[in-house]
């Protein structure tokens, strides 16, 4: 894959918080721990794992964030375009924090480790699509899965 189609660098806390500030939310103390939750994630993360760690913190206001406020921010983060919902190989959503910007992902099947790339390889499909159905679409989601070279090479050791 070219450089060229990989997402850019990944996002930070001050520019998470410059976006959530653009889109007229608050950056209230239970948001930035989740945040700086979030973004010590390099491999996807599930809510309830993110809530789990929150609650294991020696942080008493980290462990006091309540679930569904933990949903709720993730969900915001996603529709602003931060954080991105990928399909793990058991078929369950888990959360990639990324650089905003349309992209799809590698997913690797064996350890879950995903890769985002920007090349959209559905636009012609789409277009097609649209003239072939009349159907209006307006967004799609593509992760491929397959293994990542290290889990490659765990298999042939």
């Amino acid at each position: 894959m070219s450089p060229s189609t990989m997402t850019p660098a990944p996002i930070t806390a001050g520019h998470i918080r410059t976006i959530l500030t653009q889109h007229g939310y608050r950056l209230t103390a239970p948001r930035q721990h989740i945040i700086d939750q979030a973004l010590r994630h390099k491999r996807p993360f599930t809510a309830e794992q993110l809530v789990a760690e929150l609650r294991g913190h020696n942080d008493m206001s980290s462990a006091r964030i309540g679930r569904a406020t933990v949903y709720r921010t993730l969900e915001i983060l996603a529709s602003m375009d931060v954080l991105s919902r990928v399909i793990q190989p058991d078929g369950h959503t888990a959360y990639v924090v990324d650089a905003p910007g349309h992209r799809h992902h590698l997913v690797c099947s064996s350890c879950g480790a995903t890769i985002a790339f920007t090349s959209c390889p559905i636009d012609n499909l789409v277009k097609d699509l649209t003239a072939d159905t009349r159907f209006e679409i307006h967004d799609h989601l593509l992760e491929v899965f397959g293994l990542c070279p290290e889990c490659q090479q765990a298999a042939t050791a």
